[in-house]
């Protein structure tokens, strides 16, 4: 486990955070600008110290305040990637990859000279070189890259290091959206071949749902909530999440077999059929589904003659005035949870109420399929 219990003041900003996360996956980081989610970062990598707390990974103690004993950044066994890269000028694509392969190196003299040191891996330059396509850029100097090259060549660098953590500060951030995309790829497959934890800090939704396996949520400075991202993601009162527009929930799918009447999928969602359009899928695959809020329908009866056709059986969970016009209304499919937006209105006439047993209307999904997050009509 990644354990974190600190307090640390920067100016009239202070950030208190207790949390814990497995040291396994990706934790995402989430919250608006001026949150802390960068000062967390600093904290985690060694760059800045708190002035009262611990932070460890496993038996590992980076900073214990109480002890007054902790690790320098460069004993921490931690790749960063920061925003725009920070690539070293004056050396070539070539000299930064080599700076990261150097890191880890120093850490393996530490270790034979008797000084405790964190295990170093074994991820080879040119399995780097290869996943993140920087062979035809060996040769060139940062200030000819492109946003996107430099944070391949950022990428590189850092796991090259051998981290144990990854450190992943917005990395898209500055980046268009061809670019983006095009590292977010990069970011799952790294994800799949080298499975290194990250702690990765954003605020974009859509890279939470690609790319995460736990949510922080933080808020001036606080930790919000903390978790499983299919345990937090589908609450009506999920703090930072529920109030947003493109507020929804995230479900597990089994694809079970062909759609006999298209080519599309029948999927399962806790024992109930759900229709999936065509995507690159296989029978007997779990897939997650992004369902937003506003594309869900709430019947009290099984409607007939509509051109929807995913219908779930459901429960009334509980329910939340979002004070914009809409009712967030959480429901219970299974075990999975399930949110509609719902007017006032609708509400009274049809008397929702907690516990009460209902049919969800699906007309869209959102499937975080290999190509990335779709949104997929279904109707």
């Amino acid at each position: 486990m990644i354990r974190v219990d600190v307090t640390c003041r920067r100016g009239s900003f202070t950030l208190e955070a207790c949390f814990a996360v497995p040291a396994q996956g990706v934790t995402a980081v989430f919250g608006t600008s001026g949150a802390g989610k960068s000062t967390l970062l600093d904290l985690l990598a060694g760059s800045l110290l708190p002035d009262r707390g611990c932070i460890s990974m496993g038996e590992r103690v980076f900073v214990d305040t109480q002890r007054g004993s902790g690790l320098p950044p460069e004993r921490r066994a931690i790749g960063w990637v920061p925003q725009d890269g920070l690539l070293f000028p004056h050396l070539s694509v070539a000299g930064n990859l080599d700076y990261g392969a150097r890191r880890a190196a120093a850490r393996t003299i530490a270790a034979r000279t008797g000084r405790p040191a964190e295990s170093v891996g074994s991820i080879r330059r040119d399995q780097v070189i290869d996943t993140l396509g920087l062979g035809a850029l060996l040769g060139r100097w940062p200030r000819d890259l492109s946003g996107g090259e430099r944070q391949r060549v950022a990428l590189g660098r850092a796991l090259l290091s051998q981290p144990s953590l990854l450190l992943l500060d917005e990395p898209l951030a500055a980046l268009d959206a061809p670019r983006k995309a095009e590292i977010l790829g990069l970011l799952e497959r790294i994800k799949r071949e080298f499975m290194i934890p990250a702690i990765h800090v954003t605020h974009s939704l859509a890279e939470v749902l690609r790319l995460a396996d736990h949510l922080l949520l933080l808020d001036a400075g606080r930790v919000l909530a903390c978790g499983a991202i299919d345990t937090l993601i589908g609450r009506a009162d999920t703090p930072l999440l529920s109030t947003r527009a493109d507020a929804g929930s995230l479900l597990t799918l089994q694809i079970r077999t062909r759609d006999s009447g298209g080519d599309g999928w029948i999927g399962e969602l806790d024992g109930q059929p759900v229709r999936i359009p065509p995507l690159p899928l296989a029978a007997g695959q779990s897939t997650r589904a992004y369902v937003p809020a506003n594309e869900v329908i709430i019947a009290t009866q099984p409607p007939l003659g509509l051109s929807v056709r995913n219908m779930l059986r459901a429960r009334i969970m509980r329910l939340r005035d979002r004070g914009d016009g809409s009712v967030l209304v959480e429901l219970a499919v299974g075990t999975q949870r399930l949110l509609a937006a719902v007017t006032p209105a609708a509400i009274a006439e049809l008397s929702l109420a907690p516990g009460q047993e209902v049919f969800a209307l699906v007309k869209s999904l959102s499937l975080d399929a290999p190509a990335g997050v779709r949104l997929l009509e279904l109707g």
